[in-house]
């Protein structure tokens, strides 16, 4: 996420604790939530949406002026 921001993909202000730490947290979440249902779909839509946020981020960030 670092390199992301050197690179400007995300914007500068980002939280990359944040943003790590709820990344981490969907996966370990997920990987839960997929043991106890027997099912990986809980995980991997909790990783999609942590991955959908970082895209949106991006977007925005070259949408800004």
């Amino acid at each position: 996420l670092r390199r992301f921001q050197q690179d400007g993909v995300l914007p500068q202000d980002a939280d990359n604790a944040k943003l790590v730490t709820g990344f981490i947290a969907a996966v370990q979440g997920g990987y839960l939530l997929a043991q106890t249902s027997r099912d990986v779909t809980p995980m991997a839509t909790a990783i999609d949406m942590s991955i959908a946020h970082l895209h949106l981020l991006a977007r925005e960030q070259r949408e800004a002026p």
